[in-house]
């Protein structure tokens, strides 16, 4: 749910795990080895990839800049998505550590999509777009 909804492809983000934890040992042309998705493909889509992925991230932060310049999404309205974000994070670890990951994400996913549409479709946030 978290990816359908982002800016990120399946690849993209698959692109920048990789990078993000492929050791420093790692030639940077043997890190696309890594993705797991295994699909075999050449340096030059890989580092295609990786930019298109940084920059839809980079773009991302700058839309949440911008509307907190603008008055339209302040620290605030900011917090319950950094709560979300936590959240998320807690019950994938706790998912991990019981061995029960498939029925925790099926429980958590419902719950997750509420609360997102819920902070995104806020009286307040909706008043000053």
């Amino acid at each position: 749910m978290l990816l359908a909804n982002s800016q990120l492809t399946i690849t993209q983000l698959e692109t920048l795990i990789t990078d993000s934890l492929s050791s420093g040992a790692v030639r940077k042309s043997q890190k696309r080895m890594f993705r797991p998705s295994k699909a075999h493909i050449s340096r030059g889509a890989y580092n295609r990839t990786l930019i298109q992925a940084q920059n839809n991230v980079i773009r991302s932060i700058f839309t949440i800049l911008l509307l907190g310049y603008l008055e339209l999404f302040d620290n605030a309205s900011l917090q319950p998505f950094l709560e979300l974000s936590d959240t998320i994070n807690s019950y994938v670890k706790e998912a991990k550590s019981a061995g029960n990951g498939k029925s925790v994400a099926e429980q958590l996913r419902p719950r997750l999509f509420e609360f997102a549409s819920a902070l995104a479709k806020r009286e307040s946030f909706k008043d000053r777009l």
